[in-house]
């Protein structure tokens, strides 16, 4: 009996360190199968997030490149309308996404949303500004603006902090991003400084 114990172990061994191997693949494909069984989102939807990432980084250089060359007009497709461009105060911080602007709205606010300070830092944006939001924050911000975002997608945010110009205080803005009808959008912004 010991010995068929031992067998067995033997041979699982190799085959576990098997499945678990080459990046973590097998790992990737036991839990796709295990959310499949538990019914929780179907493959497809989970497939399609491994995209989400590389479509939001390709929107982001849009931006990024659009603001470089100082063509604020070229941005307007990038955003999603109604775009919000603050958030209404909560006891706990950020409240929920507030001060919609319409398409024909941008016009008028577009020189306050891309403002200098936003012109200047965010094509210089690095690593360590961009983050994924998790899907299962409890700010009320995020999750009033997950509400436009198709199921299963996520949401991503540019964040940069900076020193006022002279003074000590700091200021900072960011930027949300998500998918809407399958096509990566700029969601809102938010900043020390309001918009409207």
């Amino acid at each position: 009996m010991k010995m068929i114990k031992l067998i067995t172990s033997a041979f699982i061994l190799p085959v576990l360190i098997c499945c678990t191997t080459e990046n973590g693949k097998g790992q990737q494909k036991v839990a796709q199968v295990n959310q499949q069984k538990a019914g929780t989102l179907p493959a497809t939807v989970k497939i399609a997030d491994s995209h989400d990432e590389e479509e939001f980084r390709k929107l982001f250089k849009s931006l990024t490149e659009s603001l470089k060359k100082k063509n604020v007009n070229n941005v307007a497709p990038l955003l999603n309308f109604p775009f919000y461009t603050s958030h209404k105060e909560a006891a706990n911080g950020l409240g929920a996404a507030s001060d919609a602007i319409s398409t024909t709205e941008f016009n008028r606010y577009k020189t306050a949303i891309f403002n200098a300070d936003v012109m200047r830092l965010l094509p210089l944006c690095k690593e360590d500004n961009l983050s994924e939001i998790d899907d299962k924050t409890d700010e009320i911000y995020y999750r009033s603006l997950k509400k436009l975002t198709d199921p299963g997608s996520k949401m991503y945010e540019a964040y940069m902090q900076y020193p006022e110009t002279n003074t000590q205080a700091e200021s900072y803005f960011g930027f949300v991003f998500g998918k809407v009808n399958g096509k990566f959008k700029t969601l809102s912004t938010y900043a020390k400084w309001p918009v409207k």
